[in-house]
């Protein structure tokens, strides 16, 4: 019997289809309110993550083989100052700092988090006068063909329906998400004159943002990605949606004086609330779909931001739910002391692309083969190389041959051992107590909220 591996987007060529069929799935409008969604850009889903009639990439000099090359970092940085600041830079609006931050590593992959408040009225830098809202100058905003020439692509875009957390200064309205190929074809694609003609009605529509910049963090996939098993499955009047928490750790988490516990940072806080909570969540239907870690603030307040997720909730009363189930509410004093502060919002989004893993951009590739066969590729546990193997799966789409009942130390090559996982999770696990996975893929096992050991 096959298990299927709760890591999507794993390393298989042909897994690909099948997420495609799930992202589908994903963003069916027909289960969304009917208020209009943008975020930002004005395009289709398909268009956004590279399928479809894509509008005509710019004539510039914007293609992947920009991140091929770091020297190309110095032409870009040319056209913000000659030492990288933005006082040249068009009114961009950069933090010096922070930029510093995202060319430190000028050629890797990344993903820029953007929220968005609009204008009540479209105001232009050159004093035009318009009718226009602020979300309508901003729908003339065209970044789609740039962002595609240099192999980047929209992997979310929502209106925001709720805020029910933060929002003392800023009640953000839109959230987008877009993985760049590296920031040189960012940069290349900010400062170009062409791109500055679409901008100039971003930012007439745009009142305030926070721009970050981002790593993708790997995470299980879920068992039932259309929920039908849980307690309070979606339906036409209550669809599912996506909670969104942006949030920024205490460097020590703030328990009250009386709380008898030990010190622990913010973000060992949050994972203690995730993981008491976790088997209320995986029994409403409720999973993760995103977990950023975030690396820089490029325009925005709080230059402390640490981590974004966006959890997929199956309905509201399944919100409700796990909002009055007594064990979460027990643990919630956890996720109290872990925040300095954050961001909470309801979505239902219009693109949601985001994979459950990174595969850099350059397509998945298989994993090592070792001499004992772990890693051969396979549909089923007969395809293994010894009875004592199984077939971990990506839904049947393909998969790769492990030993189960490992011990520390003892799998071959690059795969590592993980066992004595979250008791909560087991029931969610494709193995039965331990297995040896690759190297690159443990993080989606040993972070919340499986917290397995792996070595």
């Amino acid at each position: 019997m096959t298990k299927p591996l709760l890591l999507s987007k794993l390393t298989f060529t042909y897994s690909l289809l099948l997420i495609a069929a799930f992202w589908t799935a994903c963003t069916d409008s027909s289960s969304a309110p009917s208020d209009d969604v943008d975020a930002g850009v004005d395009v289709s889903a398909e268009d956004a993550i590279g399928g479809g009639d894509a509008p005509a990439p710019p004539a510039i000099e914007l293609t992947p083989k920009l991140c091929d090359d770091p020297s190309n970092l110095q032409a870009v940085l040319g056209s913000l100052g000659a030492d990288g600041s933005t006082d040249d830079g068009g009114g961009l609006g950069f933090d010096e700092d922070e930029l510093q931050k995202l060319i430190a590593n000028p050629t890797e992959r990344f993903y820029m988090v953007n929220l968005i408040k609009y204008r009540e009225r479209a105001e232009y830098a050159d004093g035009r006068e318009t009718d226009l809202t602020g979300r309508e100058a901003n729908a003339l905003y065209d970044p789609l063909p740039f962002i595609l020439a240099m192999g980047g692509r929209i992997v979310y875009n929502s209106a925001v329906d709720q805020q029910i957390d933060g929002g003392d200064d800023v009640v953000w309205e839109d959230v987008a998400v877009v993985e760049y190929p590296c920031p040189i074809g960012f940069l290349a694609m900010v400062t170009s004159p062409e791109f500055e003609e679409t901008r100039i009605h971003k930012d007439a529509g745009v009142e305030t943002t926070r721009v970050m910049f981002t790593a993708l963090q790997p995470l299980l996939a879920p068992t039932d990605p259309d929920q039908s098993e849980a307690a309070f499955p979606p339906t036409a009047e209550d669809p599912a949606f996506d909670l969104i928490h942006v949030m920024d750790f205490h460097d020590i988490a703030q328990y009250e004086p009386d709380a008898n516990e030990p010190e622990r940072t913010g973000q060992e806080a949050w994972n203690l609330y995730q993981s008491i909570g976790s088997g209320v969540s995986t029994e409403l239907g409720h999973y993760p779909t995103a977990s950023f870690k975030v690396t820089g603030t490029l325009v925005g307040e709080n230059k402390g931001w640490d981590e974004i997720q966006i959890i997929h909730m199956s309905s509201q009363a399944g919100f409700q739910a796990l909002l009055d189930n007594e064990t979460q509410q027990e643990g919630r004093y956890h996720r109290y002391a872990a925040l300095a502060d954050n961001d909470s919002m309801i979505l239902y989004p219009q693109i949601s692309a985001i994979p459950y893993v990174d595969d850099g951009g350059g397509g998945p590739t298989l994993p090592e083969v070792t001499p004992n066969g772990t890693g051969t590729v396979c549909q089923e546990d007969g395809d293994c190389p010894d009875a004592s193997f199984i077939c971990l799966s990506d839904r049947g789409a393909g998969g790769f041959c492990t030993p189960q009942g490992c011990e520390a130390g003892t799998c071959e090559g690059s795969y590592l051992c993980c066992h004595d996982c979250n008791p909560a999770m087991v029931n969610q696990l494709p193995f039965e107590g331990s297995a040896c996975f690759p190297d690159g893929l443990t993080p989606a096992l040993t972070n919340a909220p499986a917290f397995c050991t792996c070595d």
